[in-house]
C-alpha cells in the first residue's frame, strides 16, 4: 500500500488504483481485479429500494395539486419511505414490477399530509363511510350521530368542514386524474345530525391505484365565510388506498398495528365533484 505524502489529494478510483482517506492521511492501494458478487437478498434489497424510490416519486407528482397546500416538505420523504417499505416487505417482479398484487400498498393509510393535528385527534368517532366500486362510483354515507361528541371541538369552533381529495394513479402510464368533494359543513353546536346518503363519480379504477385524502377545517363563525384562527388547513392525512386489477380490488391481508401510523408532469387541475344527495 502507498502512502501520499503531496499536497495533491485524490478520491475514487483512477485507472486501476483507488484514492482514499482515513484518519485525516491520504492513501493508494491497487483496485480489486474481482467484481463483487452481492448475495441474492442484497439484490432483492436495492431492487425495492429502486422500485421504493421510483413509486415514492411518482405519487408525489402525481399527488403534486393535493399536497401543495400544505407546504409541509418533510411530506415528500415520509411518502417515499413507505413506498420503499412496501417493496422491502414484498416480492420484487422484473417484469410488472408495479403491479401492486403482492405489494400492500395499504400501507400508505394513515400517513399525515401536514406537521400539525392528526385526523384521529379531530374525529373521535368517525360517522362517515366511503364505499367505492371499480367503476368509479363513490358512496358517501353521514350516519346519524352527535357532533359535540363525535368530533374535537377544544377551539369552541362554530363547525367543522371535511373534505375529500381523490387521485386516481395509473403508475405504468404516468396519468393521474384529481376530483374532489365540496366540503361537508357539519355545525358542532347540535347534538343531532340526521343521517345522510349520497353518491359521486370519479374516473374509473381497474388497473389504478386510488388514494383518498381527507381534509379538516374549522369553521369560526355561523354564516361559515371565515376559517379559524388555525390558519385554511387544521389536518390532512391518506385516509383509504385501493388498486384494482380485472374490475375488483385487490384484498391484502391485514396490517401489523405497529406498522400503521393513524394518522407526472406538473399540477394538474382539480375536478370539483358534486355529491348526490339521496
Amino acid at each position: 500500500m502507498a502512502k501520499q505524502t503531496s499536497d495533491i489529494t485524490l478520491s475514487g478510483k483512477l485507472g486501476d488504483h483507488v484514492h482514499y482517506s482515513r484518519g485525516g492521511k491520504h492513501f493508494t492501494k491497487r483496485a480489486s481485479a474481482k467484481p463483487y458478487n452481492f448475495s441474492p437478498g442484497s439484490i432483492a434489497a436495492q431492487q425495492a429500494f429502486g422500485l421504493g424510490s421510483q413509486t415514492g416519486k411518482q405519487l408525489k407528482t402525481a399527488l403534486k395539486t393535493v399536497l401543495a397546500e400544505y407546504k409541509y416538505e418533510g411530506v415528500h420523504n415520509r411518502l417515499t419511505e413507505v413506498c420503499k417499505r412496501i417493496f422491502r416487505n414484498g416480492p420484487v417482479h422484473e417484469l410488472e414490477s408495479k403491479n401492486f398484487i403482492d405489494h400492500n400498498i395499504k400501507m400508505l393509510l394513515g400517513l399525515n399530509l401536514n406537521k400539525h393535528a392528526a385526523i384521529n385527534s379531530l374525529i373521535l368517532q368517525n360517522p362517515i363511510i366511503l364505499g367505492y366500486d371499480p367503476s368509479g362510483q363513490v358512496k358517501l354515507t353521514i350516519a346519524e350521530h352527535n357532533p359535540m361528541t363525535a368530533f374535537s371541538n377544544l377551539l369552541k369552533m362554530h363547525a367543522i368542514s371535511i373534505r375529500f381529495l381523490f387521485s386516481v394513479i395509473d403508475l405504468e402510464a404516468s396519468s393521474f386524474n384529481h376530483h374532489q368533494t365540496k366540503d361537508i359543513i357539519i355545525p358542532l353546536y347540535q347534538s343531532h345530525f340526521t343521517k345522510l346518503q349520497g353518491t359521486f363519480q370519479v374516473a374509473p379504477l381497474n388497473n389504478k391505484l386510488f388514494i383518498c385524502c381527507t381534509q379538516v377545517r374549522y369553521y369560526g363563525n355561523a354564516d361559515y365565510s371565515s376559517y379559524s384562527n388555525n390558519k385554511k388547513l387544521v389536518a390532512a392525512a391518506i385516509t383509504a388506498v385501493e388498486y384494482a386489477r380485472d374490475d375488483m380490488f385487490v384484498s391484502y391481508p391485514p396490517l401489523d398495528q405497529q406498522t400503521t401510523k393513524a394518522a407526472t408532469t406538473d399540477s394538474s387541475p382539480i375536478n370539483v365533484i358534486d355529491i348526490k344527495w339521496e
